[in-house]
């Protein structure tokens, strides 16, 4: 690239970012720039819509969900390595040519120089120095020593025996006082992340009323149903079991394995199972089994499906409303190294993957039919293939928010979603004229036309001599008067262009941002941890429960603000952190919508016999103001068995989601 060339690209690069804000990011202005061929509207047109320039920026839009992911279980596949420059040579034919050839290359070695025992005679390189001859040198070193405290103490934890074995809690600490929340705790610690999403999706309030509603098939001519031991019946069953127990249950924590049975889950095995995968793919399979029942619960009870949408929503193109598709689960990319804050948040991420295309505008995703839940993975780079030298960029964690509103990507506000981008654009067209029109009047052949104008108004003031003559003094007094009056009015013009310029820019920030556009609110539920190191002890939740925020740990569970849930940077110079996101809709009466919910008679008082039978084990003065709520059901109820889940512990035909 010419100097000249270069010199453009650097003042386009400095436009661009005035036009975006103090926020913005000089490399991401750099890389959409060059993206967008120096076009500086495009380039603020498609960083407003969360563009970040990256080359791997993938179109497709939701990540629609494959049917094999549903119908499949899959274990991931190693990584393959390819030997380049290398001629392929087929072994398993008959030509005689190929075998000797291939034997001749293994058989032939090249020439090695005998070994060298001395001080290195190789030129010094400044990479590969012990301190970094920069000035992020301090970054880049702390960044490594937490790097290798953190391979340490996964080193340490690999080499412990007893390190994920299941710690219960003291008799004292299982009470539930004050609202507490409930823990799902498998002895088995490979199955911790799949509990952990049975136990997240009984805070999303629409699935706990759901879930409470639901029943097994009555078959047609049956008055009565047994317990069912088998099928989706069954699976739903046993979650229909554990969220009664997490809902009534005098226990802040439940052992789940006799439950697991009725879920298929793939064991996390180690760190090279990437567990945000796993949890996309048993969610996936778990919420189409449940969708499926509901539905056809609905329908049975003659309801109209096309509102029943709970996890899957609908969603095409614009312009291809024929080629609907429908998914439970949106991926997000993240790239912690690649772009500034304006670009590494949930809102930033969902506009630069659902907005209208410029390069095809009639592309555009839209969602057709909303669902009620909406589910997020974080999708991160693996730490050990990131080939990173700007920690400072590596450091910035992913911000998302309490609430999202999904209006401007729904079907029927797409014109009028639009047209405000469209004013957006004509907006920041409007601003790029007024910095050039600033820049006219702060710079003339690259040099600072006001420096060059005070430091004259300090000669005149300061150095220039009259040399006695009035004449001259008079002459030299007024030309300073014009200088001062002249810089005086070209200030106040830079800054009303300034304001004029703040103004307009947060006008275009906003314009989405209206009340015709925030109708259709989802609120953060749950948020799904990982420290970056294996192990049952190093995932943990954010669950949001009648207005609280509690932290679920495996040993531990604690109130948190609201602010400590959205700013948590645990595991963040591993490459971990969020890496599910639980999302739904809005409702103004949800908690009372929660209040004596008709779970199951039979789990009720299986739950009312194993409160007695742990409150019995406390001590009178833990337990002296406590009182069961309900009463047990009659004995003919709906189910003729009284055989329940946990009866069945020896069984191994649980039902597969898939």
């Amino acid at each position: 690239m010419l100097m000249t060339d270069e010199a453009k690209e650097v003042e386009n690069v400095k436009l661009l970012t005035e036009m975006m804000g103090e926020h913005s990011d000089r490399e991401v202005a750099l890389r959409v720039l060059r993206k967008y061929e120096g076009d500086v509207e495009k380039a603020a047109m498609a960083m407003l819509e969360g563009e970040r320039g990256d080359d791997d920026q993938s179109r497709q839009i939701w990540g629609s969900v494959s049917q094999m992911d549903v119908v499949s279980h899959k274990q991931p596949s190693a990584p393959s390595f390819a030997r380049q420059n290398t001629p392929v040579v087929d072994l398993t034919g008959d030509d005689d040519g190929d075998l000797q050839r291939a034997m001749k290359e293994s058989m032939s070695t090249l020439p090695q120089p005998a070994p060298v025992f001395g001080p290195s005679e190789r030129p010094a390189d400044s990479n590969w120095a012990m301190v970094l001859s920069n000035q992020e040198g301090n970054q880049e070193a702390n960044y490594q020593q937490n790097l290798e405290r953190a391979i340490e103490a996964s080193l340490e934890h690999n080499n412990a025996n007893d390190s994920d074995a299941l710690e219960p809690f003291p008799i004292e600490q299982q009470l539930r006082r004050d609202g507490c929340p409930v823990v799902l705790r498998p002895s088995i610690h490979t199955m911790c992340y799949a509990a952990a999403i049975l136990q997240g999706l009984f805070y999303v309030p629409q699935v706990r009323k759901r879930m409470a509603s639901w029943r097994p098939t009555v078959m047609s001519g049956m008055m009565e149903v047994n317990v069912p031991t088998s099928g989706t019946d069954f699976t739903l069953w046993a979650l229909s079991e554990i969220f009664t127990h997490m809902d009534l249950a005098r226990l802040c924590d439940l052992n789940v394995d006799k439950h697991l049975c009725a879920f298929n889950i793939e064991p996390w095995t180690s760190l090279m199972n990437p567990l945000g995968e796993l949890s996309r793919k048993f969610y996936t399979r778990l919420v189409a089994t449940l969708e499926k029942a509901f539905l056809d619960q609905l329908i049975l009870c003659g309801y109209n499906r096309s509102n029943s949408r709970l996890f899957h929503f609908l969603y095409g193109e614009s312009a291809g409303a024929a080629m609907l598709q429908e998914t439970c689960i949106v991926p997000i990319d993240i790239n912690p190294g690649g772009g500034g804050s304006d670009a590494n948040d949930l809102i930033g991420r969902l506009s630069a993957q659902l907005s209208k295309p410029q390069d095809a505008p009639e592309k555009q995703s839209v969602i057709v039919e909303p669902s009620e839940v909406v589910a997020f993975q974080l999708s991160k780079p693996s730490p050990s293939y990131s080939n990173n030298t700007s920690t400072s960029s590596a450091a910035k964690p992913f911000v998302y928010p309490r609430s999202i509103y999904l209006d401007q990507f729904l079907q029927q506000n797409v014109e009028f979603a639009e047209a405000k981008r469209r004013q957006q654009h004509d907006l920041f067209s409007n601003v790029q004229k007024l910095i050039l029109h600033k820049k006219s009047m702060t710079h003339f052949n690259g040099k600072d036309t006001l420096k060059d104008l005070r430091s004259t108004i300090y000669y005149y003031e300061h150095v220039a001599d009259d040399k006695g003559d009035p004449e001259r003094t008079s002459s030299i007094r007024t030309t300073t008067e014009k200088l001062k009056s002249i810089l005086e009015a070209v200030e106040l013009e830079i800054k009303a262009t300034d304001q004029l310029i703040h103004r307009m820019r947060e006008e275009a920030l906003t314009l989405l941002d209206c009340p015709e556009l925030k109708q259709v609110r989802y609120d953060l539920r749950v948020v799904f941890m990982h420290d970056g190191l294996y192990g049952r002890k190093h995932l943990y939740c954010y669950v949001r429960d009648k207005g609280q925020w509690w932290r679920i740990a495996d040993s531990l569970i604690e109130r948190v603000t609201e602010e400590s849930v959205l700013g948590d940077t645990t595991g963040l110079h591993l490459g971990a952190g969020p890496y599910l996101l639980l999302y739904s809709r809005y409702r103004p009466d949800e908690d009372e919508r929660l209040i004596s919910l008709p779970w199951p008679p039979e789990i009720k008082d299986d739950v009312k016999e194993c409160n007695k039978a742990f409150l019995a084990q406390l001590p009178p003065e833990l337990v002296k103001d406590i009182k069961e709520e309900h009463t047990p059901s009659s004995q003919n109820g709906t189910f003729s068995q009284s055989v329940r889940l946990t009866d069945l512990e020896r069984r191994s035909d649980g039902m597969d989601v898939s």
